[in-house]
């Protein structure tokens, strides 16, 4: 099949919301630009080492093993729904509003959490595994050398997944006046919130 259809699945599957666009609003909102573009690294070095396993096989592993992959599942799911919870826990403090992180010491412990957050999410979602795992072959020529195609097809992925996390962030930011007053603020923790426990619990409900 052609790059430029590769380009175009791969811009689909990420455009839709999930957990990784939320987090990158949430950053963007929370912790800025820089804090959402430290998230949004973490999201695609998870995406990478997905790449990486479906590559090298590991995948099918997981896939094949009920107990991995229910345990990648399970990590995923409870993940996401410690952030609801930590985002409705928020929303009960509306004077905090959404705030810059401050520029003092503490801004690379800031920066670490943020990336090991995303990094968290994207890296405990089983199913990750099995789309690349389905969507790779379909764009490979088994007649010529598989580590550059595998190499170029992963990075498009990450490449695609960082524009679309940024626009969100963007845009985010483009409201965050509006969303700065008190009632905009705790209504957007809120529904944050629900939204991620929607998700964690999705994942844990889903099968294979």
């Amino acid at each position: 099949m052609e790059y430029g259809v590769y380009v175009l699945v791969c811009l689909a599957a990420v455009v839709a919301p999930g957990p990784a666009v939320l987090l990158a609003v949430k950053n963007a909102l929370t912790e800025g630009m820089k804090g959402a573009l430290v998230g949004i690294v973490g999201n695609i070095s998870a995406m990478l080492l997905l790449a990486m396993l479906s590559a090298s096989g590991l995948s099918a592993l997981l896939l094949a093993s009920d107990t991995l992959f229910q345990g990648v599942k399970f990590v995923g799911g409870a993940y996401l729904i410690y952030l609801g919870f930590s985002s409705l826990k928020r929303a009960q403090k509306p004077e905090h509003g959404l705030v810059e992180t401050p520029n003092t010491a503490k801004v690379h412990t800031q920066f670490r959490r943020l990336y090991t957050q995303a990094f968290v999410v994207g890296v405990s979602n089983p199913k990750a595994i099995a789309f690349y795992t389905a969507l790779f072959p379909q764009f490979i020529d088994v007649s010529q050398p598989l580590g550059p195609q595998l190499s170029v097809l992963a990075t498009t992925f990450a490449l695609c997944s960082c524009t679309v996390l940024a626009g969100y962030a963007l845009l985010a930011r483009h409201f965050r006046h509006y969303l700065l007053r008190p009632k905009i603020s705790q209504r957007f923790h809120q529904i944050t919130g629900g939204l991620f426990i929607g998700f964690g619990s999705s994942l844990l409900l889903t099968s294979r």
